[in-house]
C-alpha cells in the first residue's frame, strides 16, 4: 500500500539530506518534503516548530509524518493541533544532544537535550541511526533526569525505549573501479571541524613523514563553520605527500578519491553511525578506526572478531604505529587477514537499495495500527 508521507527536515544538508533523498529515491511510497537550509542547527531545534506548524495548517494531513531530531516535536504537535492529532509520527535521530560533543567538552546544552527528550516522548515511533546512538541517549538521559526525582521521568524513558527502532541511514553507492596508486595512499574524509579529530590525524602523518615512510594522502570533506589552523599547517608540512586536498567538486571526484585510497582513517571524537566509513569500504579501502563510538557496531565486530585489525586505541603515536605496520603489510601483499570481499559483502546491508524496503514496511505497520 503506497502511503502519502510528509517529511520535515529542519537541516536539509549533509547526512540528513543524503539519507532522506536516497530513501525517497528507493521508496515505494509518495513523499513530500518541507525543509530548511542546513545552517544554524541550534536555532533549528529551538524555533523550526513554529515555521513547520504554520506550513502544516495550510495543507491536507498526510498518512504519516517523518521528521529528524533537529526539531522540537512536542512544540510542533501543540502548535499544529489538530492537524497532527490522528496521524503517526516517526522521529529519526541522526544525533542526540545529550552526548553530542561541544566546546568546551562535557558542557551539554541542557535545553537542547531536553528538547530531544520531549520530542522522543511524543513521537509514535523513535528511530535511531545506530544501537550506539540509542544506548548513548538512554544512558545519558537517565543520568540527566536522576537529578529530578520528584518527577516521573523513568516512565517516559521506558516508553521511549519500547518504541525505539534502529534503522541505519544507509548509502546509495555504485562503487567506481579501483584505481590504486603506486604509493600507499591514506584517506581522511570528514567535516573539517574539531569533533572529527583532524589534529590527531595530522600528527600521525607527521610521525610517518619523520620516519621516512613512503605514503600519499587524500584529505577530503566539507569545510566547517570556522577555519581550523591545523589544516593549513598540515598542508604546508606534508608537501609532496599530498594527492588530493579539500572539498571535491563532484560526488564522482569524492568516490574516485576513495577508490584510489588503500586506507581510510577516522579520528572522530564523535560518530553516531559513520556513512563515510561505509562508502570507503564499499569503494575498496581498508578502514582504520578508533575502537569506540559506533564503529565496532558498523564493522560488525561481534559477528566478525577478526576485524579487530581495523581498530586502534590511543593517541597519534598509536595510530602512526598501526599505519606503519599496515603499509608494510600492503607492500608485502599480506594486508587482508580475511578476504576483502567478505568485508565488502557484509557492508551491502548498508546500501539503501536493501534498507528502503524494510523502512517502508515499518511505515506501513504504523498506519495499520
Amino acid at each position: 500500500m503506497a502511503l502519502n508521507i510528509l517529511a520535515l527536515e529542519p537541516y536539509y544538508g549533509g547526512s540528513h539530506k543524503a539519507f532522506l533523498d536516497n530513501w525517497i529515491a528507493h521508496s515505494r511510497h509518495s513523499w513530500d518534503v518541507l525543509k530548511l537550509p542546513a545552517e544554524n542547527w541550534k536555532s533549528r531545534i529551538r524555533y523550526s516548530a513554529f515555521h513547520f506548524a504554520s506550513e502544516l495548517r495550510k495543507r491536507q494531513a498526510p498518512d504519516l509524518l517523518f521528521c529528524s531530531d533537529l526539531i522540537n516535536l512536542a512544540e510542533l504537535k501543540s502548535l499544529a493541533s489538530p492537524c497532527l492529532d490522528s496521524i503517526p509520527i516517526v522521529l529519526y535521530f541522526h544525533e542526540n544532544q545529550f552526548t553530542y560533543p561541544v566546546q568546551p567538552p562535557n558542557q551539554i546544552d541542557k535545553n537542547l537535550a531536553f528538547h530531544n527528550l520531549t520530542s522522543a516522548a511524543v513521537a509514535t515511533d523513535v528511530w535511531w541511526n545506530s544501537k550506539f546512538n540509542l544506548s548513548e541517549f538512554l544512558e545519558a538521559a537517565t543520568q540527566f533526569v536522576s537529578n529530578y526525582t520528584e518527577y516521573n521521568f523513568p516512565q517516559y524513558l521506558a516508553e521511549i525505549q519500547s518504541k525505539s527502532r534502529v534503522h541505519y541511514p544507509a548509502v546509495d553507492l555504485a562503487p567506481p573501479p579501483l584505481s590504486r596508486m603506486a604509493t600507499p595512499t591514506i584517506c581522511w574524509a570528514a567535516r573539517w571541524e574539531y569533533d572529527k579529530g583532524p589534529q590527531l590525524f595530522f600528527r600521525a602523518l607527521e610521525i610517518l613523514h619523520r620516519d621516512s615512510v613512503n605514503f600519499k594522502v587524500n584529505v577530503m570533506g566539507e569545510p566547517g563553520s570556522y577555519e581550523l589552523k591545523c589544516f593549513a599547517r598540515a598542508k604546508a608540512k606534508l608537501g609532496d605527500h599530498i594527492n588530493r586536498w579539500g572539498y571535491q567538486p563532484t560526488r564522482q571526484d569524492y568516490l574516485a578519491g576513495l577508490a584510489e585510497s588503500d586506507f581510510f582513517v577516522s579520528t572522530a571524537k564523535h560518530e553516531f553511525f559513520g556513512i563515510s566509513v561505509c562508502e570507503a569500504v564499499l569503494c575498496g579501502a581498508f578502514p582504520v578506526l578508533p575502537k569506540r563510538l559506533a564503529y565496532p557496531e558498523v564493522m560488525q565486530l561481534e559477528e566478525y572478531p577478526q576485524r579487530e585489525q581495523h581498530f586502534y586505541s590511543g593517541d597519534a603515536e598509536a595510530l602512526a604505529l598501526l599505519l606503519k605496520e599496515l603499509i608494510q603489510q600492503q607492500n608485502a601483499d599480506t594486508l587482508w587477514q580475511a578476504p576483502q570481499s567478505e568485508l565488502i559483502d557484509t557492508f551491502e546491508r548498508y546500501q539503501m537499495s536493501q534498507c528502503a524496503a524494510n523502512m517502508d514496511a515499518e511505515l506501513e505497520r504504523l498506519t495499520e495500527t
